[in-house]
């Protein structure tokens, strides 16, 4: 990895994280969110996973994750310096053990 790139993965860290301590509050069923990307493809690689947990409903999960979608979008735009698509975030429920 280059150094670029290890500056730009800290920087993604950095705004994704605000945006996860954030919403695990104000966000139905949201635990925690993920990223991964190529760099030698950014950011047409950059792709964002919004987990939820598995005992919200689907609708509220709907709604939580298209209500995510900007706040994701706006916390990396800085750093992409263009507006993520929203292709490039999904959503997905986990199993927790009790």
């Amino acid at each position: 990895m280059r150094k670029t790139d290890k500056k730009l993965e800290r920087e993604i860290i950095r705004e994704l994280t605000r945006v996860c301590e954030t919403a695990k509050f104000e966000h139905e069923g949201f635990i925690w969110l993920t990223h991964e990307v190529d760099y030698q493809r950014f950011p047409e690689s950059l792709k964002v996973t919004l987990v939820f947990n598995e005992q919200v409903s689907e609708d509220a999960m709907l709604s939580e994750f298209k209500s995510l979608i900007p706040e994701v979008q706006s916390a990396l735009r800085p750093i992409i310096g263009a507006m993520l698509p929203a292709k490039q975030i999904e959503a997905r429920c986990e199993h927790r053990l009790q």
